[in-house]
């Protein structure tokens, strides 16, 4: 898996793909990306990830097409899946699971009799203009489902350690996830249940070897997370705040005192953004956690059509680079990094190194089945009510 991480994270720096700049300007240069055929044809109701689809985007894209944007928003995987199992796939034209997260939807299914996606076809998407190793990867990391495509990639991101740099000073060749678990910061920290115990998982291992396997055997698994549950346990006087969506993460540094912590990469670089650098982000030495965030669509779509003109939007130069400004994340589409300024590339450097170094060391978020989900709830459970 390292291999593989560090064979993509070299394919899709930032810096690597501004020199796909030319390539992709002719998308960049027209929102004609968007079919005539579907002017003013309706509505697509998407529900997304918060902080991921900005009004500006959105406008543009109806002004182009005349599709109007429905936005919900949910704050995590296990949300918008339970969400769409209750209403057995209905409600929805596009959701934005991770990718990682798709086997559970396959098992989901599968245990229902009730299909959650479509297959994606692909003759209708502008696929060219998605970096190509992404959208390989997105297949390894579980986009597909018995030879079939579910899954389109959107954006990837990490979850590092955002820190106060007025309290602390940490770079992208020594910090560790080790930093934020310090006595002194006992009750100045934020952290998110589901992936903090898997970063002590990953803290404790150090290779990341034995938590990949635990996606494997469910012996492996609960070795591992009993050892991480086990050192959160004894560290749980250290967190301050258990976030769960990125307002829960602004307000723990703005507003609840909290001084380092576990963060997604987009929220903390906006806070970055925000605070004058005061607030800032740093890939740990063991791996930032990685993933990939898809563009999917439920089996009980109704506006199908609709729903491939925004896939395509939002996968072009214009649709990612918007996202890519707005949230902070990475976008899918090649060139999207020409919509960001040169703070933004210098904040990059800083976090994974001037020439992208620490993305060689990205931990990738694994596809789950349903038993591994279970049993790290449950895990994640004893932590929360502890």
């Amino acid at each position: 898996m390292r291999k593989s991480a560090q064979s993509i994270a070299r394919a899709f720096t930032r810096r690597d793909a501004l020199k796909t700049l030319g390539a992709a300007s002719a998308a960049m240069a027209s929102p004609a990306i968007v079919s005539k055929a579907f002017a003013a044809s309706g509505e697509v109701n998407v529900y997304s990830w918060d902080a991921y689809i900005s009004e500006d985007m959105m406008q543009t894209f109806e002004a182009a097409s005349g599709i109007k944007v429905n936005l919900s928003t949910f704050g995590t995987n296990n949300e918008v899946l339970n969400k769409l199992r209750a209403s057995k796939g209905e409600g929805f034209d596009i959701v934005l699971p991770s990718i990682s997260s798709l086997q559970s939807w396959y098992d989901a299914g599968a245990e229902d009799g009730n299909e959650l996606l479509q297959p994606i076809d692909e003759t209708r998407l502008t696929a060219g203009q998605i970096n190509p190793s992404i959208y390989e990867k997105s297949l390894d990391l579980g986009a597909s489902q018995r030879g079939a495509r579910y899954g389109v990639p959107f954006n990837w991101g990490t979850e590092g350690l955002a820190f106060n740099s007025e309290e602390l000073d940490l770079t992208w060749e020594t910090a560790s996830w080790n930093d934020q678990w310090k006595g002194e910061y006992a009750g100045k920290m934020a952290i998110r249940p589901r992936s903090g115990l898997t970063s002590i998982a990953l803290m404790i291992d150090g290779t990341g070897k034995m938590l990949d396997d635990a996606y494997q055997d469910e012996a492996v698994a609960h070795e591992v997370f009993s050892k991480a549950l086990e050192f959160g346990m004894d560290h749980k006087p250290n967190i301050k705040v258990f976030w769960k969506t990125a307002a829960d993460l602004t307000g723990a540094f703005t507003a609840d005192g909290c001084v380092v912590g576990q963060s997604w990469d987009g929220t903390a670089i906006n806070m970055w953004k925000e605070t004058d650098g005061k607030i800032r982000y740093v890939s740990p030495k063991e791996g930032a956690l990685t993933w990939m965030d898809g563009l999917c669509i439920p089996s009980g779509a109704v506006n199908v059509d609709q729903a491939y003109e925004l896939i395509n939007f939002l996968t072009s130069a214009q649709g990612g680079g918007m996202h890519a400004v707005h949230s902070g994340y990475n976008s899918s589409a090649i060139g999207a990094e020409a919509a960001l300024d040169a703070a933004a590339q210098e904040r990059f450097k800083m976090i994974y190194g001037p020439n992208g170094e620490a993305i060689a060391n990205l931990w990738w978020w694994k596809p789950e089945a349903g038993w591994f989900s279970k049993l790290r709830s449950e895990y994640i459970t004893r932590w929360e009510t502890a």
